[in-house]
Formats: C-alpha cells, sequence, structure tokens
C-alpha cells in the first residue's frame, strides 16, 4: 500500500512539473511570436485596478519587460504600439494579456487565463499612470 502512495505521490509530481515546463515554453512561444520593432517604452508605476500596482521596467530601445503586478511577477515584450505580458504565480503561468497604448498615459485590453488565443474568454484589462 506504502508502495503504491510513494507512485501516486511521484506521478502526481511528475504532472505537475510537467505542467509547469510546457506552461514555460508555451507562454515564451506566445511571447516570441510578437516581434513588431517597439514603438513605446513602458517603464513606469501603472494603477492596474483589480490588479493593483503594476511596475514594469522596460529598457531603452528594448523589447523585452520585466515587473510585478502585486504579489504577482510578470514578464512581456512590447511590440508596436502593443505590450504582451505574461503573469506568474510560484513560477507558473496564470494569466496572459495583451494591452495597446491608447494615450501616453493608457493602456488598454485584454487578459485570460493561461495563453491568450482568440478561443480564450478574455477580460478587458487597463492600465493607468
Amino acid at each position: 500500500m506504502r508502495r503504491v502512495a510513494a507512485l501516486l505521490a511521484l506521478l502526481f509530481t511528475c504532472t505537475i512539473l510537467l505542467h509547469a515546463q510546457t506552461g514555460e515554453s508555451d507562454g515564451k512561444a506566445w511571447l516570441e511570436a510578437n516581434t513588431a520593432p517597439p514603438v513605446m517604452n513602458v517603464t513606469g508605476i501603472w494603477d492596474g485596478g483589480d490588479w493593483g500596482t503594476v511596475t514594469l521596467t522596460q529598457h531603452q530601445g528594448g523589447r523585452r519587460v520585466i515587473g510585478t503586478a502585486d504579489s504577482w511577477d510578470v514578464t512581456g515584450v512590447v511590440s508596436g504600439n502593443s505590450i504582451y505580458l505574461v503573469i506568474w504565480k510560484r513560477d507558473k503561468i496564470a494569466f496572459t494579456a495583451k494591452l495597446t497604448l491608447d494615450s501616453s498615459s493608457h493602456l488598454t485590453g485584454v487578459y485570460s487565463k493561461g495563453v491568450l488565443s482568440p478561443a480564450s474568454k478574455s477580460v478587458p484589462m487597463q492600465l493607468k499612470k
């Protein structure tokens, strides 16, 4: 009986690790699919409404973005006048978002659980400086 329990525990752990790795590669692939040169810099502290304070850092002229949204970790890319974000919790993708610059102080768009796709059930999202 203990062997069965140990085997089930091992199987469960492997499943979680495999899922986390797949989520990480899916998120990375989703970000890398957006390749337009950046035409904006999103560095700053943003009011994310339900997301709380969102802090983003983008090196001048670069595409990569890192930051936080309250207790969430954020990675992303700027592609054209849009930003694509992967929102992490404990090294696992929780949400992805696509936001477009409306003005120098507003990013609007949508987010979804997991990786955002045309079939995703998305929710409006807005960041304000």
